[in-house]
């Protein structure tokens, strides 16, 4: 597994914010909404709708990065990026290397939660 995938400071840091009982749901909700955005992803990059990408990518990173999943993050803005700045075509090259890093990085997250959390 890829723990490395998770930002631990940002895990510490919703702990602060929040606490340490309500994450295993935050990341629950997450890893359950992000499955359903990546399933919506997949089927926009297999039809070129760039402007879907665009904003479906805007969503996952912004939520990939509060969950932690920073280099998730990271990616799905620089596809976002490409897609405002008229490079659809070079966002769609990203498609497999997007659904690759989602798959590691959810799973990395799931990973985590099993290890608990304290405030």
């Amino acid at each position: 597994m890829d723990i490395e995938l998770v930002d631990e400071e940002i895990i510490q840091q919703m702990i602060a914010d929040t606490s340490a009982e309500v994450i295993p749901m935050l990341i629950d909700h997450y890893l359950e909404e992000s499955q359903a955005r990546l399933k919506v992803l997949d089927d926009a990059f297999q039809a070129q709708d760039v402007s879907v990408i665009e904003f479906e990518s805007h969503t996952l990173g912004s939520s990939s990065l509060a969950l932690g999943n920073r280099e998730l993050s990271n990616l799905a803005r620089k596809i976002e990026h490409m897609c405002a700045d008229g490079k659809g075509e070079d966002a769609l090259q990203c498609h497999h290397d997007l659904l690759d890093i989602a798959n590691r990085s959810l799973a990395a997250l799931e990973q985590r939660k099993t290890l608990g959390f304290v405030d």
